[in-house]
């Protein structure tokens, strides 16, 4: 042993001098290596969006507004993805808060700082994304094509050549959104097939905004998923997305990345859904059914700028006077008549706010049938209503809910429900989590039988349902709709 120590002494002093040096490089990495672990264990175990959706019983959902995701027709907000998150919502009995973000990039930034729970939206399944997003299962699949005029029935003026064929590009403009995955696969095909096209990236417009600069002849092509070609094909006949440019891709969902638990609960329920009658009925609305005989007026084409409803100037006209947003008011018109002037209800209420006569013949409506007299008298008597509770111990907007509730129930149920809550040791000034609690209440005799009580019994779960989902509503406008 004593022989080889000395004719391996060196080289033992040197493995000695490494080992050593090793030791305390690993000894000064330890919180270094802790912290990185730490890291790895919260996206592995997160739970703040299924705590804060267990907890709210709200979901907060990012999504675009086209005419596959969301958008509003004639004050009704729909969309595939509207449609599919709502039916998730429900079924899980939680309220659904939606956001639009039409970049996607910062929707995913939006995600990951906690913002918000799902994007609702087709995401391409990609390597790189996996990286920053939880994917849900598959909610369907997509290529990427090229969007242009069809061939037939074409202006005599329209030069722009039918493009059949990859190499048939050459020397062509087309127009993407930027920040999509089109141009990587542009730039691509363009190599490979030695094909020299430009690529112009439009900062201005969404996808669909380009498909419409196509259809009117703005521009030649645009490039865009199928899906989308094909929903917007359902109401524009003049497009044409048969060349393909891609491969087929998976699309998805996304949640924050480690979020297991609120994955595994929207796959568990999207694995069932998928395969449901509701589905299909979903997929053929927006993506197959012609609708000539749905989106009947141009007005109303799911685009950004579109009309709410055929009376939007006398809307704003009346709305202005009263101090509301119009918004607002055409989401208590929608729910009262859908915007039908010869509405008629089981209890006498008449017109596009359903106003009764004798608060018609108050505030001047002479004929309930007429849409402006109607607009009128009902906007006359929403602010009546409003001026009933006090504006120095009420907020703004819990002054509207009052009113809106008084509109429905009638002014006496709501002062009875106020005195509930007052007695109760509630906010009789604040509707949610207050007096709302004792308008429901006040369908339980033990509540419409208490001597503060007035006006006696009330169904008030059908005025607490009225005032939340006309601000469910109202909220879809406030996304959609410009003041």
């Amino acid at each position: 042993m004593k022989v080889f120590y000395h004719k391996h002494k060196k080289l033992l002093l040197l493995l000695s001098f490494i080992i050593i040096i090793g030791a305390l490089i690993f000894l000064y990495k330890i919180p270094e290596i802790q912290k990185h672990g730490e890291k790895l264990n919260n996206v592995t175990h997160r739970t703040i969006a299924f705590n804060r959706v267990k907890k709210t019983k709200t979901l907060k959902v990012l999504t675009h507004n086209n005419s596959t995701s969301y958008f509003i027709y004639k004050g009704k907000p729909m969309g595939f993805h509207y449609d599919l998150a709502k039916n998730l919502a429900k079924q899980n009995g939680w309220k659904l808060k939606i956001t639009v973000e039409d970049d996607l990039q910062k929707a995913i930034e939006l995600l990951n700082n906690e913002e918000f729970d799902l994007i609702a939206m087709d995401i391409t399944k990609t390597k790189k994304r996996k990286s920053k997003i939880y994917f849900t299962n598959q909610i369907g699949y997509t290529k990427q094509v090229l969007v242009q005029r069809k061939k037939r029935g074409r202006k005599k003026t329209d030069s722009a050549k039918y493009i059949t064929k990859i190499g048939e590009l050459t020397h062509k403009k087309i127009y993407i959104q930027k920040g999509t995955v089109f141009k990587k696969n542009l730039l691509h095909i363009r190599d490979i097939s030695l094909t020299d096209f430009e690529i112009i990236e439009d900062s201005n417009h969404t996808m669909e905004e380009l498909i419409l600069m196509v259809s009117s002849g703005q521009i030649d092509y645009t490039v865009c998923d199928k899906r989308v070609a094909e929903a917007n094909a359902t109401y524009d006949s003049r497009i044409d997305y048969s060349l393909n440019l891609s491969v087929e891709q998976k699309l998805a969902w996304a949640v924050p990345i480690g979020e297991d638990s609120l994955l595994n609960i929207i796959n568990n329920w999207l694995t069932h859904f998928i395969k449901s009658k509701r589905f299909a009925v979903l997929e053929k609305k927006y993506f197959k059914t012609k609708k000539k005989s749905f989106y009947t007026d141009k007005d109303y084409l799911p685009i950004r700028g579109g009309k709410l409803s055929p009376y939007d100037d006398l809307i704003k006209k009346y709305s202005k006077k009263i101090g509301w947003d119009w918004r607002l008011l055409t989401a208590v018109i929608y729910h009262e008549s859908r915007f039908n002037p010869n509405a008629n209800s089981w209890a006498g209420a008449v017109g596009l706010m359903q106003l009764m006569p004798s608060p018609a013949k108050k505030f001047g409506c002479k004929n309930l049938y007429d849409p402006e007299q109607n607009i009128s008298a009902g906007t006359k008597y929403l602010k009546y209503l409003e001026n009933k509770f006090d504006s120095t111990t009420v907020s703004h907007e819990d002054r509207i809910k009052f009113a809106l509730a008084a509109y429905n129930a009638g002014l006496g149920h709501i002062l009875d429900a106020q005195k509930l809550a007052k007695k109760n040791n509630k906010n009789s000034n604040s509707w949610s989590n207050n007096v709302d609690t004792f308008i429901v209440l006040k369908s339980n005799p033990k509540y419409y039988k208490d001597p503060v009580v007035k006006y006696g019994y009330c169904r008030g779960k059908q005025t607490f349902k009225y005032v939340e989902d006309i601000f469910y509503l109202y909220d879809n406008y406030l996304n959609l709709v410009k003041k």
